[in-house]
C-alpha cells in the first residue's frame, strides 16, 4: 500500500512539476514578476478586475504543446482598458478569456512581433479604435493562432498582417491561422486603411511572398470600415467558409498570387469578390443578394506584380454561385481606363482567366459580361435569367435552364 501511495506522489509530482498556476495578480509589476519566473505548461492568473494602461512584453517560452497560459481569475472576469499593450516575442503563449474594451490603439494592442506557436483565443475586443490594429502580426511571427475571438465596433483594423523591409531581417510572418472568430458592426470611416483584415503591405514590392496565412470560418456581420473587408496583397494565402452577411465590402485580392477562396458565403453585401493578381483558385462559393456585382476581374496598370493594380490573370472562376447580384454575376474587366494619376491607368485587361462552371441566376442586370478583355476562357457556365437579366457573354457550351432558388431561402454549400 505504501508502495502505490508512494507512486501516486511521484505522479502527482511528475504532472505538477512544469504545470503550476500562479497568482492571481492585480498589477502591471506582479505580472513582470510572474513572467519572469515562468516555465512552459504554467498558467499566470490575473485577479477579476479592469485595469488600464498596462504595457507587458510576453517574451517568456513555452511550447506548443506546453504553453504558457495567461487567463482571467475567471473567464471573462478581467477588462483591460486605456492605451493597453501586449506585445508576444517568445514562444508557445496562450492569451485566453479577457474583454479589451475602450481601448485607444496608440499601437498595436495585442502584437505578434517575432512569436511562434501563440494562441489568442476566447477574447473579446470591443468598442476601441485608433491608428493600430486590434491585433498585429509582424515579421517573424510563425505558426500563430487567433480563434474564437469576437470584435465589434472597432474603428480599426481588426488584424493587420504587416510585410516590410524586416521580413528580410526577422523572416516572413508565415503558417499563421485567423479561425472561427467573429467581426460585428465595424463602422463606417471613409477612408483608405480601415479592412476588417489586411493580409500583406504593398503589393508591388511584396506581392510575391508566400505567407501561408489561413483565414477560414469567421462571420463577418456589418463590417463596413471600407471598400475591402479583407485585402490580401501577397502569396500563397487560403480564405475558406467565411460568411458575410450585410457588409458594405468584399472579399478582395488586393494583388498577390495563388491564393485559395472556396465555399465562402456572402448574403446582402454590397459586393463578392474581387480580384486583382495571378493564379488565384475562387471556388464553390455561394454569393446572395449583391448590392454589385457577384465576382469581378480587375483591370490592371501592369500585367506583372509591378503597378498599385495588376491585371487578373490565369485565375480559375470555377463552380460559384451567383444568385440575384444587381449590377452582374461575373464581371470581367472592371475598372478599365481608370486615371490613378501618378499611379498609373488601368489599361490592361484581365487576361487567360478561366471561368468555368459556375451557375448564375438574376432578376436583373448582366449574369456574366466581358468588357474588352478577350483573351479569357469561358466554357460550361449555367443561365437561369429571370426579369429584365441579360447575358452578353455567355462563352462556349453555356446552358441555360431554370435553376430552382427561392428568394430569401439560404443556399447551404
Amino acid at each position: 500500500m505504501k508502495y502505490v501511495l508512494f507512486l501516486l506522489w511521484l505522479s502527482v509530482l511528475t504532472i505538477t512539476a512544469h504545470g503550476e498556476i500562479l497568482g492571481p495578480v492585480d498589477s502591471e509589476d506582479a505580472l513582470n514578476r510572474a513572467l519572469a519566473g515562468v516555465e512552459a505548461g504554467d498558467t499566470i492568473l490575473i485577479a477579476d478586475g479592469r485595469y488600464a494602461n498596462w504595457s507587458i512584453e510576453l517574451a517568456v517560452d513555452g511550447t506548443a504543446s506546453d504553453p504558457v497560459v495567461l487567463r482571467p481569475d475567471s473567464d471573462r472576469g478581467v477588462v483591460f482598458t486605456g492605451s493597453s499593450h501586449f506585445a508576444f516575442t517568445g514562444v508557445g503563449i496562450v492569451l485566453t478569456g479577457f474583454i479589451f474594451d475602450g481601448c485607444d490603439f496608440e499601437r498595436n494592442l495585442l502584437e505578434l512581433r517575432g512569436a511562434d506557436h501563440c494562441r489568442i483565443e476566447n477574447c473579446v475586443i470591443q468598442s476601441s479604435g485608433g491608428q493600430r490594429a486590434a491585433i498585429g502580426i509582424k515579421a517573424g511571427s510563425e505558426s500563430n493562432t487567433i480563434e474564437n475571438c469576437h470584435f465589434v465596433n472597432i474603428a480599426a483594423r481588426c488584424i493587420n498582417l504587416n510585410i516590410g523591409e524586416e521580413i528580410y531581417a526577422r523572416g516572413i510572418p508565415a503558417g499563421n491561422l485567423i479561425r472561427g472568430n467573429r467581426f460585428e458592426d465595424i463602422p463606417f470611416a471613409g477612408e483608405n486603411g480601415r479592412e476588417t483584415i489586411k493580409v500583406g503591405t504593398n503589393q508591388p514590392t511584396y506581392g510575391h511572398v508566400r505567407v501561408e496565412t489561413i483565414v477560414e470560418d469567421n462571420l463577418f456581420v456589418r463590417c463596413n470600415g471600407e471598400g475591402e473587408i479583407i485585402s490580401n496583397k501577397c502569396a500563397g494565402n487560403t480564405y475558406r467558409r467565411n460568411v458575410f452577411e450585410q457588409c458594405q465590402g468584399e472579399l478582395v485580392m488586393r494583388g498577390g498570387r495563388d491564393c485559395l477562396i472556396e465555399e465562402n458565403r456572402f448574403d446582402g453585401c454590397n459586393g463578392g469578390i474581387r480580384i486583382c493578381g495571378t493564379g488565384h483558385v475562387v471556388r464553390n462559393n455561394v454569393i446572395v443578394n449583391s448590392r454589385g456585382t457577384g465576382i469581378r476581374l480587375f483591370y490592371g496598370m501592369t500585367a506583372d506584380q509591378g503597378g498599385h493594380y495588376q491585371a487578373a490573370s490565369r485565375c480559375e472562376i470555377s463552380n460559384n454561385t451567383i444568385v440575384n447580384a444587381q449590377l452582374a454575376g461575373i464581371l470581367v474587366g472592371d475598372a478599365g481606363g481608370r486615371d490613378w494619376k501618378e499611379k498609373g491607368v488601368q489599361n490592361v485587361p484581365p487576361f487567360e482567366n478561366r471561368i468555368v462552371g459556375n451557375t448564375i441566376i438574376g432578376n436583373s442586370g448582366d449574369l456574366l459580361v466581358v468588357r474588352d478583355a478577350p483573351g479569357n476562357f469561358i466554357d460550361g457556365n449555367r443561365f437561369d435569367t429571370r426579369g429584365s437579366a441579360v447575358v452578353s457573354s455567355p462563352g462556349e457550351n453555356a446552358v441555360f435552364e431554370f435553376v430552382e432558388f427561392k428568394q430569401g431561402v439560404r443556399i447551404e454549400l
